[in-house]
């Protein structure tokens, strides 16, 4: 025989499990399942007794009997069936979590939904690039990594890079030993932002790229300069590579307006030119806003600066395959 609050505890797990507004359980089944589930027999009298529980003393929201003449179900959720969704399809996304890792992720966030609901899923196909990193240790990383940043201690680490046989190997022999300042997210990817101490430039550092980290209690990091933002600092680093950015100019096609926008976001001068094109000015690393030039060759064109755009006619000339 259980306790009133254990089962409390059951019926409500019955409710999380199989209940939802198109799913109503009648008392009988919740009944069957308190036996079948918890080997315990109960009467409706418990029933009643654990959903006041429940929603008097606990906040639940759940719908009874008198309220929709059918039985009972759990009105709220953690997240909603639409916010579980765009979870799933974030980690889906995510090349910097390992694949199983990925897939045990889901599944914890399937948990959050009804069984008939998880169902919605069951046909779901998701069309991504193969390329998963085999680093397992990636979120083990990130704790130890966020640890250290919030103690404010130095860590070291060993770096990772690819070899031809596809295998994950050390980029050098030496470990890296860095002043951690932040996390970022971007690209799919966790990057860790971090300084040298001989240095003052900002690096980046692919998390799924490191491991064996080891967190130095006893050495304080180098502290950023009092006006440094960091925020602002990571938003003008789209791909991760250059930490000096300048103004960039770009002549554009207004096919491209979307992509412009979702890409560099508000801040971002548009000015009108002519009726199928405009003019963007923005402030970005050259290096890194580069590569996304050259996927929109055929609708943009760099005006400043001029060694960018001088740079890019280069790479275009000296391209596999350009025509001779």
């Amino acid at each position: 025989m259980l306790s009133d609050r254990a089962n409390a505890i059951c019926i409500l797990e019955i409710l999380r499990e199989y209940s939802d507004a198109e799913h109503i359980l009648p008392m009988r089944t919740i009944l069957h399942k308190m036996k079948s589930l918890y080997g315990t027999d109960i009467d409706r009298r418990t029933v009643y007794s654990a959903i006041s529980l429940l929603k008097d003393n606990l906040g639940y929201e759940i719908s009874t009997y008198e309220e929709n003449k059918q039985g009972y179900y759990l009105q709220e959720r953690i997240l909603e069936v639409s916010e579980v969704r765009l979870l799933m399809d974030a980690v889906y996304a995510c090349d910097g979590i390992p694949r199983r890792q990925s897939e045990l992720l889901i599944e914890k966030l399937q948990k959050l939904l009804s069984v008939h609901q998880r169902k919605q899923y069951l046909n779901l196909r998701i069309i991504r690039r193969e390329r998963r990193t085999p680093n397992k240790s990636v979120f083990f990383n990130i704790d130890l990594l966020d640890e250290a940043i919030s103690s404010k201690v130095q860590v070291e680490f060993t770096y990772l890079k690819y070899n031809l046989e596809k295998k994950l190997v050390p980029k050098r022999s030496v470990r890296y030993l860095v002043n951690p300042y932040a996390l970022v997210f971007a690209n799919g990817n966790y990057y860790l932002i971090c300084n040298y101490d001989a240095y003052d430039n900002i690096s980046y550092y692919r998390v799924d790229k490191i491991c064996d980290v080891r967190i130095l209690e006893r050495q304080p990091v180098k502290p950023l300069a009092a006006d440094f933002d960091l925020t602002k600092f990571t938003q003008k680093h789209i791909y991760m590579f250059s930490p000096y950015s300048e103004s960039v100019k770009i002549r554009c096609h207004n096919v491209i307006l979307d992509d412009v926008i979702e890409k560099f976001g508000n801040e971002i001068l548009l000015l009108p030119d002519g009726e199928e094109y405009f003019t963007a000015v923005l402030r970005n690393t050259p290096g890194g806003i580069q590569f996304w030039l050259l996927q929109y060759l055929q609708y943009c064109e760099v005006l400043e600066p001029l060694y960018l755009r001088e740079e890019i006619i280069e790479f275009i000339s000296k391209n596999k395959y350009s025509v001779r």
